[in-house]
């Protein structure tokens, strides 16, 4: 009796092994492209000046983001439409720069990486040496969007910021809090648990962390 069970049970453990082999672990179109992060965490309650960098002259940023302690500022030539992207560390020193064309915007990826975005082309980097881990289109889906013909400004992540001179008022859920700036700035970036500042008259970059 056991032989025969032995036996009976052969060709169904055939017909498993065989539908195992047929199915595909991985389906056709199955997308595994990693998601941008969500939205960027206020800046604390007891944040201060943590660097300064300056800007090129003619050059004004044009988005920012934050992933872990490094931050990536897109910049723009007012001459034309080049664009230089900039990761800067937790001191403030330059880990890498690339160029691009036209406005670049910025979404973190992951916990390490950044997609940036221009007129012609998309590309996901490594934020720790600016490695270049993944190439698309500029259509991306992931890629902010920004078009100033529709009224849809580039995305700063200020909605919770208020500025006063040197006083920056944060309006968490838990309540509002103020920060003392250096300077007035002439404008501000919310990037993950900080503020970026830019005062155009001496091309001058702030975060606050």
């Amino acid at each position: 009796m056991r032989s025969r069970s032995l036996t009976a049970l052969l060709p169904l453990a055939a017909l498993a092994l065989a539908l195992s082999a047929c199915q595909d672990p991985e389906p056709d179109g199955a997308d595994d492209t990693p998601d941008v992060a969500g939205p960027p965490a206020l800046v604390a309650e007891d944040a201060t000046l943590a660097w300064s960098a300056q800007l090129a002259e003619d050059w004004s940023p044009t988005h920012a983001v934050a992933v872990g302690d490094v931050v990536v500022v897109s910049s723009s030539w007012e001459i034309d439409e080049g664009t230089e992207i900039t990761a800067y560390d937790a001191d403030g020193a330059v880990l890498w720069q690339q160029s691009g064309y036209g406005g670049a915007l910025l979404a973190p990826v992951g916990d390490d990486q950044v997609l940036i975005c221009d007129f012609e082309e998309s590309w996901t980097v490594s934020v720790d040496d600016g490695d270049v881990v993944d190439e698309g289109d500029a259509d991306d889906s992931r890629c902010p969007v920004a078009d100033d013909d529709a009224g849809i400004p580039v995305p700063r992540n200020d909605e919770a910021y208020r500025v006063a001179g040197t006083v920056l008022t944060v309006d968490s859920p838990d309540g509002s809090y103020e920060i003392e700036l250096e300077e007035p700035p002439s404008e501000i970036w919310g990037v993950d648990r900080g503020v970026l500042t830019f005062i155009d008259e001496t091309d001058t970059l702030h975060l606050y962390r």
